[in-house]
């Protein structure tokens, strides 16, 4: 931590910077206002010891205009006896203590202990008031199948380090989900996670985000902003979708991975920053290099550690409880009260390729809490099972009676030919496995308690 010292006299400087060290604290001395208000505008301090006699300016100029560059910046002021009451007017103008000359080492050191934790409550308080996070209201990691204890088992690894980690995996799959429970389980988790959306904003305001701005940076500016980098200080920042990061943003981002400072745009300081970073792409950024839409270094600065998310048609053993999981977050929303889901409802949950991964679930599932009375029904479902059944039979197209149709309802018109071609591929599993249903299973994708739904359903006899 780096403390500005501003004080004419060199002797008592020297005593302070000296004092100030036997706690760790760095300290940067200036011996006039002038180079105090230099020194301000261009370097990072935790806090600022100001006597008010000096040889130039006013102590009271000093004060107030380093204040108005930097509002947050705790100022400790040192007077006299006879400047009390100049010291009382430093505190109206925003100081947070002052001490009387001559003062003991211990008193001076809980005065500046007392103004850096003021700092970071500052910083803190900032974050929060800017930056409230949207946590995700399926939130919880959960599972079953075997890929996803492997993700979570990586996770947990992963979690109590400080490493780079980029999550890939198809759009939906809960990438973010993920990378609050690794900041959950951090050593960061009492301070804030953030999240940017890399592909939602255009470039300009991408870069005002991260790295935030100063008053009359550009147009519309306003007033005085932290970047995501300055509220998420301490904690984690989350930037989904890095690959839609445009070249000159990507140069800055791998600056300040390297150098771990930011400057606002418009500023003149440079600003440490301290935060782990976890990146989420569903593109292949290895491909995206050899397309030259990437920076290589910094993919290799980003990649310290890396986890790939299997899509919700790779883990189908999950679907039960997460479907289930979604129905009482639907009832909280909604305020229902809708109590199950019938099997023949999770057969078709089950036989869905979802090609909008588990966001698609959540929502299939909230819309269907919202039509549904007590239970959830393969009727309350807006799912286009016939293109994933004909596509799955090996079909291009829908049969030639299909055309001929005056009803162009797709539920009446689709559903029995969905049962003829589920009954057609059950019996011919089965054909296949001379009977053995755990076999016929994994040909046909189902579980097992889903085939015995099937087999009473479509009154199918089992012949070896």
């Amino acid at each position: 931590m780096n403390i500005l010292i501003v004080e004419d006299d060199r002797d008592t400087s020297d005593v302070l910077k000296a004092v100030l060290g036997t706690q760790k604290y760095g300290a940067t001395q200036a011996f006039s206002g002038k180079s105090a208000l230099e020194m301000a505008e261009t370097l990072p301090f935790e806090s600022v010891i100001l006597d008010m006699v000096l040889p130039d300016i006013d102590g009271l100029v000093v004060l107030e205009k380093i204040k108005q560059e930097d509002p947050s910046l705790p100022v400790v002021i040192l007077t006299g006896h006879a400047d009390v009451q100049s010291a009382v007017k430093a505190m109206k103008l925003g100081a947070v203590d002052y001490l009387v000359k001559p003062f003991g080492n211990d008193e001076l050191l809980l005065v500046i202990e007392k103004a850096v934790k003021e700092r970071r409550f500052l910083k803190e308080f900032e974050a929060l008031k800017n930056h409230v996070s949207n946590f995700y209201s399926g939130g919880n990691v959960f599972g079953d199948s075997p890929e996803i204890k492997q993700v979570t088992e990586l996770a947990n690894q992963v979690a109590k380090t400080d490493l780079t980690v980029i999550l890939s995996g198809p759009s939906g799959s809960g990438k973010e989900v993920w990378a609050r429970h690794i900041h959950n389980l951090s050593l960061r988790n009492k301070n804030p996670f953030v999240a940017l959306d890399c592909g939602a904003l255009p470039e300009n305001l991408v870069e005002s985000e991260l790295f935030g701005y100063e008053k009359g940076a550009f147009t519309g500016a306003d007033r005085r902003k932290l970047g995501l980098f300055e509220i998420a200080f301490g904690g984690t920042l989350f930037l989904d979708e890095i690959s839609n990061l445009d070249f000159p943003i990507q140069s800055k981002l791998l600056r300040v991975l390297q150098e771990r400072r930011i400057r606002h745009l418009g500023g003149k300081k440079d600003i440490p920053v301290d935060v782990r970073i976890i990146t989420a792409t569903n593109k292949n950024l290895q491909s995206c290099i050899k397309e030259g839409a990437f920076r290589e270094d910094l993919y290799h600065r980003l990649n310290q550690f890396s986890i790939v998310l299997p899509g919700l048609a790779e883990r189908k053993k999950d679907i039960r409880p997460l479907a289930a999981f979604f129905l009482q977050d639907a009832n909280k929303t909604l305020k229902k009260k809708v109590k199950t889901i019938s099997e023949e409802a999770f057969v078709i949950l089950e036989s869905y390729v979802w090609p909008g991964n588990i966001r698609e679930l959540k929502n299939a599932i909230t819309r269907a809490a919202l039509i549904a009375d007590d239970e959830i029904k393969s009727e309350h479902l807006d799912l286009v099972t016939k293109e994933i059944n004909l596509k799955f039979a090996g079909a291009s197209a829908a049969p030639e009676e299909l055309t001929k149709k005056t009803d162009l309802n797709l539920k009446n018109t689709v559903k029995p030919v969905i049962k003829n071609i589920e009954k057609d591929l059950i019996t011919e599993a089965l054909k296949r496995t001379a009977g053995n249903k755990l076999k016929a299973t994994k040909l046909l994708g189902i579980d097992r308690k889903a085939l015995y739904y099937k087999l009473k359903e479509y009154k199918i006899k089992i012949e070896s």
